[in-house]
Formats: structure tokens, sequence, C-alpha cells
């Protein structure tokens, strides 16, 4: 089904009258760290379906976070929502189980507004996240191939049991040589589960409803996708090795994201690099250290992050650290 199909129904109105509905008595507790806030979950349930930017435009109750509240979430560490003021909004929740709570944030930067998933525990603790991407109308370039890939529009809906599923429209843009241009249009729904007793979440499949893709896109697109996986994802190494063997895709763009990475799921990312020590992303970390893009104290705290005491000390070892 491509994404042009796919439809939603009213989620909200400047009246407010269409927006959520009241938190069941049962999973008020579940509940209580965003009450604790001084938040009223009851204005922010996340409806079936979320239509971008439709449903941005549109929500009356959403809640701008207060530089205390976006600490109090976790929001600093993990997506660069600071106590210096950088704006971020609670869009909407969505109580998974008596466990689990599905937060959904977005975060306003200069040049990008970024869509962010979180599920927390009943404590109020940051079990699993994932930047979901831009939704709306913002361009990604890449220079060393006069590349653009722009997000036009994404669907969100609800399943039961945790499942939820991202229709997302992509469209991608080459200058040519005769000052015109080419154009692929790319429709991919992404199927995601989230455990309801942890909180992980899982991405279950990807498929390309209509694959009409300048090839040499593909690289490119498949970065994009990575910045979309959970944090949790063991997956991500692997495809991040694919990228860096192909050689298609700038280093510098690579560097990002596995810093990126190293910083949300340090243990996973030294222990993947551990068992492929003639991985090409461990050189491309390995340069990015050389090049101090990476400092002591970074890495220090990374490697704290790793149960294996023989992991722990290679590590140590490859970066002259005490």
């Amino acid at each position: 089904m491509a994404l042009l199909a796919v439809a939603c129904g009213t989620t909200t109105g400047k009246n407010g009258d269409e927006v959520g509905s009241t938190v069941p008595d049962s999973l008020r507790r579940t509940l209580q760290f965003i009450t604790d806030l001084g938040i009223n979950p009851d204005t922010l349930m996340m409806p079936e379906c979320i239509n971008y930017p439709v449903f941005a435009d549109t929500v009356l109750h959403s809640h701008w976070l207060t530089a205390d509240e976006a600490v109090t979430l976790g929001m600093q560490v993990l997506c660069g929502v600071d106590a210096d003021g950088t704006p971020a909004q609670l869009m909407c929740i969505h109580p998974v189980s008596q466990e689990v709570t599905l937060l959904m944030f977005q975060v306003y930067y200069g040049d990008h507004s970024p869509v962010v998933l979180a599920t927390y525990d009943k404590d109020g603790v940051i079990v699993d996240l994932m930047n979901a991407g831009t939704w709306a109308g913002v361009n990604t370039r890449y220079d060393r191939l006069m590349v653009s890939i722009g997000v036009d529009s994404t669907v969100m809906k609800l399943g039961s049991g945790g499942k939820f599923v991202l229709y997302r429209t992509l469209t991608q843009v080459e200058p040519v040589h005769d000052g015109s241009m080419i154009f692929g249009i790319h429709h991919a729904t992404f199927d995601y589960q989230i455990d309801p007793v942890t909180g992980i979440i899982t991405l279950l499949g990807r498929t390309v409803d209509k694959a009409d893709v300048i090839p040499e896109f593909a690289q490119q697109r498949q970065l994009e996708e990575i910045t979309w996986s959970p944090i949790q994802d063991e997956e991500v190494m692997a495809r991040f090795e694919a990228l860096a063997q192909a050689n298609a895709i700038p280093n510098n763009y690579l560097d990002i994201e596995l810093l990126l990475r190293l910083d949300f799921t340090p243990w996973s990312v030294l222990r993947w690099l551990y068992e492929h020590p003639s991985s090409r992303v461990k050189q491309l970390l390995m340069d990015a250290v050389k090049e101090n893009q990476v400092d002591a104290d970074r890495l220090k705290h990374a490697i704290s992050t790793v149960d294996d005491p023989k992991v722990k000390q290679y590590w140590k070892d490859q970066f002259n650290l005490k």
C-alpha cells in the first residue's frame, strides 16, 4: 500500500474536541511520572493515526517543555535538548501497557525539527528512543553528490500490542550538468514493535511501496534510515559497516552518525567493534579519535558502560587510556 493511499480520520481540531481521550483508570499509575511534572496526560493522548504535517499544524494541546522538564525526561542527553533552552514539544502520549509509555516529541533545531519517539518505564526512565527524522518539508543535502533528499510527509498508525507503523513519502532531487533536475519518489513502510514489558522498540521490517529511486541515492537513503533506528537496535552496526564498505558516502557523514550511536549505546557499539576488529567502521572510529573528534572523557564514559572486563581492557588499550 503506497503512502498516498494511507488516510487518517480526524485526529484533532483547533477547538480541541478531537484531541486524544481520557486516560483509562488502569493506566493512571503508569503515567504518574507525567502527572508529577504538572502535565495533564488527558489532553495529550495519542490518536490512532497521525498525519504530518496536518497534526503538527493543528494540535492544540501539545506541551512546550521547560528546561527542567526536558532534563527530567532525559532529553538533554539523548536528543540535544539541554538547559540552554533548545525548544521541544511533548506532542502526545500513548500508554503501551502498565509498564511502558510511549512519548512523542518534536525538537526544534535551527534548520530542522525532528520527531523523537521514546519509551519510558513506569518510573519515568527512558528505555529506548528513536530519532524518527524530520516528518515534513525539510531537505538533507549531500554536497559531494549534489543531492537533496526531502521528507515530504509521514503518517503514523498505532496498532495493538505495542505495534506502530510509519508510512513515509520522500522526494529525491539531483541537479544534472545541463541545469535540469532529476526527481525520484520513494514510498516506504516501516513496521515497529514496542515490547510491552521491557519497552524496547524493534524494527520488524521495511517495505518499499514504490521504488522510483535514482540509483545514486540508494546509500544516502540507507544512511538516513539508520538514523531512524531505535537506539537499542543491535543490527545497526552491521548496516553501518555495509555502507562504509560501499564507500559511497563521505566519511564525515558516517562519522557523525557513528559518534551519535556511540553516545546513545556505547556498550553495544564497542562490543560489536570488538567482535569485528578488522571492520571499516572500527577504522573510522580510530581515525576520528586520532583527529580529536572524540575527547578522552567521552571515551572513558563509553568504556565504563561495558560489562565484559576483556572488552573494557581492550578499548582502554586501543585508546591509550588508564
